[in-house]
């Protein structure tokens, strides 16, 4: 799990190019939050 402010930038493309899935947003720490989750990596066959 990730969670980052959503006015941070850097950091939302940090998760995007991740291939973080957000999962929800809320408020909390007096900003509004972004959580999201990673699938995990399958090895391939």
């Amino acid at each position: 799990m990730l969670a980052t402010q959503t006015a941070n930038v850097g950091s939302m493309r940090l998760v995007a190019k991740l291939g973080v899935t957000e999962v929800e947003r809320f408020h909390s720490w007096d900003a509004d939050q972004w959580l999201g989750m990673r699938s995990p990596v399958t090895p391939s066959s």
